[in-house]
């Protein structure tokens, strides 16, 4: 606990546990019929078959992202990983064919997960963050 120098709002823990059911519920509904969303499939008929990259880099951003913020990593390194992570989804998508088939949809997909989480993860380091009370006061809780 002593290396976690902030702590997050409940807001923002309740914010993080929605996104993180939404976007496990949208790709979750890749697979389990009850879980798809109708409007969305109408709209756009291939979504499910996208929505795969943007969970994946929705996930890999805001839960890398939201440990370092806890831990007091400088935001320019949350900055990079996001950048790291859609410039290996437009490389994986346009150029690497191994286990995929390249799409650039994927890669869009891809992107609006990055930018969803690093939109989180701004707010997150504006407004959602408090100083450590145990580190404040010098308390170290020994195991």
């Amino acid at each position: 606990m002593k290396n976690i120098k902030y702590v997050p709002k409940f807001i923002i823990v309740l914010s993080f546990f929605i996104l993180l059911i939404c976007v496990m519920s949208l790709f979750l509904g890749r697979t389990k019929v009850f879980l798809r969303i109708d409007t969305l499939q109408h709209e756009f008929p291939n979504f499910y078959q996208h929505i795969s990259n943007f969970s994946i880099s929705y996930l890999l951003l805001s839960g890398i992202g939201f440990m370092w913020l806890l831990l007091g990593i400088s935001f320019k390194y949350v900055t990079w990983l996001a950048i790291s992570i859609l410039i290996s989804n437009f490389i994986y998508e346009l150029w690497i064919s191994i286990l995929n088939t390249p799409d650039i949809f994927d890669a869009y997909f891809g992107l609006s997960g990055t930018i969803l989480a690093f939109l989180f993860l701004i707010i997150t380091k504006n407004y959602g963050l408090k100083a450590n009370p145990l580190i404040e006061t010098g308390i170290v809780i020994k195991h």
